[in-house]
C-alpha cells in the first residue's frame, strides 16, 4: 500500500492565506475586486470546455476513419488471398468433361513412371455432392514396401489432385518380400469452374 502523499507546510500556509484574504474581501463586499478574474476564469473553462469536447470528436472522427481505412485494407487483402488461393488450385482439378477417362489416363501414367503393372477395376462416382463430383479406381498390384512407399509418394505430391482414400496390404505367399496391394485413387471434378468467369487474369477470364 502506498503511503499518502504529504504535501508541504508551506504550500497549506499559502493556501489558507489565500482563502482568508478572499473571505475578508467579500465579507467588506469589495466582491467587484474578483468579478473580473472570476468572468476571465469562467470563459477560459468554457473555452477550454469546448475546445476539448471539438478535440475529442475531431480525434474520434479520426480514429473512425483510420478504423474504416483498416477494415477495407483488411477486407481487400482476405479478398486477394481468397481469390490467388482459387487461381492456384483451380487448375489442379480436372474439368467434368473429362472424367470418362482423365483419372484412368493418370493412373496409368503413376504405374509406368513406377515400372508397375496393375490391374486396374472400373471406375465408380459419387455425384451426391452438389459442387463437384468423386471419382475412384480400384487398383490391385504386387510390389515392395519400398516401391510402395515411393508410389504413395508419387500419388500424393502430383501436381494434379489425387489422392489414395485406402489401400489394403497383405504379405504374397509366392514371392518372398512382395505384397499384394490393392488401392483406391481418386480425384474430384467441379461441377462448375468460377475462376475465369469471376477474374481477367485467369485463364481464360471474362474480358
Amino acid at each position: 500500500m502506498k503511503a499518502p502523499v504529504k504535501i508541504p507546510n508551506k504550500l497549506i500556509e499559502s493556501l489558507k492565506k489565500g482563502f482568508n484574504d478572499i473571505k475578508l474581501v467579500m465579507e467588506e463586499g469589495n466582491y467587484k475586486l474578483f468579478l473580473k478574474q472570476f468572468v476571465a476564469i469562467i470563459l477560459v473553462f468554457l473555452a477550454y470546455r469546448y475546445l476539448n469536447t471539438a478535440l475529442q470528436d475531431k480525434m474520434s472522427n479520426i480514429r473512425g476513419q483510420i478504423d474504416a481505412v483498416q477494415a477495407q485494407q483488411t477486407n481487400e487483402q482476405e479478398y486477394m488471398a481468397s481469390k490467388q488461393k482459387l487461381l492456384d488450385l483451380e487448375p489442379r482439378f480436372p474439368d467434368l468433361s473429362t472424367k470418362n477417362d482423365w483419372l484412368l489416363l493418370q493412373t496409368v501414367s503413376i504405374f509406368r513412371d513406377a515400372n508397375i503393372t496393375p490391374k486396374l477395376g472400373s471406375q465408380t462416382e459419387d455425384n451426391s455432392n452438389s459442387t463437384y463430383t468423386v471419382a475412384s479406381i480400384p487398383v490391385t498390384l504386387e510390389t515392395s514396401f519400398a516401391e510402395f512407399g515411393k508410389l504413395l509418394a508419387n500419388v500424393e505430391n502430383r501436381e494434379e489432385y489425387l489422392r489414395v482414400s485406402d489401400f489394403s496390404l497383405a504379405k504374397s505367399t509366392e514371392n518372398l518380400g512382395q505384397n499384394t496391394i490393392t488401392i483406391r485413387i481418386n480425384t474430384i471434378f467441379p461441377k462448375e469452374k468460377i475462376a475465369a468467369k469471376m477474374f481477367k487474369d485467369a485463364a481464360g477470364g471474362k474480358k
